[in-house]
């Protein structure tokens, strides 16, 4: 279960960095559409100016008719899709920008209301050409201001994808580092010490006991009738098993002893400084600790324990001499079976 977890972890962290980089060109890409328009308003200012003039030179007709109602449509595009846009609204604030228009819109309808006279038309013309000037001016103004603060936003916006890219990489390779140092001394099923560091473990623990002359045992656990009972239960169902024996196990036993699963089937305990009758007494409270305790695991399940003291004048295996008292002992029955 922790090395899927383990995984899992690592799935995501890298789909977050994978995530960031569509973010961040989702970003650009609706900035740059904005601007796209920002150059069509200019477009229908320069168009509106041209047809004003326009306007003021023809006759009455079908056609000063068709020129009046384009300007009129240039005009409200221009309200809908720039100044009312809600990418555009910080700064048609800054610059105050509805105001300008407002100021535009009325020259233009007294324009229109004057253009049966030509002396006073000329007048509104040249106003409302000014008018229209001076909100084409501040349009480039406004929009130059908006190219400028949108591409600093876009280069912090790079900064921070970069950055946010550059860290979860680091907690990639400093989790994959954390997770490769754990199961390389770790049993992924039940968290306890492997193998690899049990013979670590009990070397330095030989050398030490030589040394300061103190008593070393070793503490040999295994279920009886293992593979049957693997064959019975779920994959699942024997892994919280396991996990919960492990806790039992584990938290019996001090701080200073190093608890171990070396196979499938053994556990094993190194005990600094306990001699043979404080081993074989822990081992007794281990019995009756494991009967009390209620498992989940709804069979039958014995257990065999074993220990041995570390012989410093003798040459026998600390671990095979545990495993012959192990095969030896009584079967004890945990606590909780059916």
């Amino acid at each position: 279960m922790k090395r899927d977890w383990s995984v899992f972890r690592i799935t995501m962290l890298l789909y977050a960095i994978v995530v960031l980089l569509p973010i961040n060109y989702y970003f650009a890409r609706n900035s740059f559409n904005s601007m796209q328009n920002d150059g069509i308003t200019m477009n229908r200012l320069v168009y509106i100016n041209g047809t004003i003039q326009r306007i003021i030179l023809l006759g009455d007709g079908d056609m000063k008719e068709e020129l009046i109602s384009n300007v009129d449509t240039a005009f409200k595009e221009i309200d809908q899709k720039f100044l009312q846009a809600s990418n555009n609204s910080e700064y048609v604030s800054l610059f105050r920008a509805n105001e300008r228009y407002e100021s535009m819109i009325q020259t233009w309808s007294d324009l229109k209301i004057a253009l049966d006279e030509q002396d006073v038309s000329d007048g509104l013309g040249a106003k409302c050409w000014r008018e229209v000037n001076s909100f084409s001016k501040m349009t480039e103004e406004m929009l130059a201001y908006k190219s400028e603060t949108m591409l600093d936003r876009l280069y912090l916006s790079l900064l921070f994808t970069m950055l946010s890219v550059i860290v979860l990489v680091f907690l990639v390779r400093w989790y994959i580092r954390v997770q490769l140092q754990k199961h390389a001394i770790h049993d992924h099923v039940t968290g306890l010490y492997n193998k690899k560091y049990y013979n670590e473990i009990l070397q330095k623990s030989k050398l030490l006991a030589t040394r300061q002359d103190t008593p070393l045992s070793l503490l040999v656990l295994s279920f009886e009738g293992y593979d049957k009972l693997v064959s019975r239960i779920s994959k699942k169902e024997m892994t919280q098993f396991l996990q919960e024996f492990s806790t039992q196990f584990r938290e019996f036993f001090r701080q200073s002893d190093t608890v171990c699963r070396v196979d499938d089937n053994m556990f094993v305990v190194i005990t600094p400084e306990a001699d043979l009758e404080n081993i074989q007494k822990l081992a007794l409270r281990l019995e009756n600790r494991l009967d009390q305790h209620l498992f989940s695991i709804k069979l039958d399940v014995e257990i065999r324990i074993g220990v041995a003291t570390y012989d410093k004048e003798g040459g026998a295996q600390l671990l095979e001499e545990a495993q012959s008292a192990m095969q030896q002992s009584a079967l004890v029955q945990l606590g909780g079976a059916s």
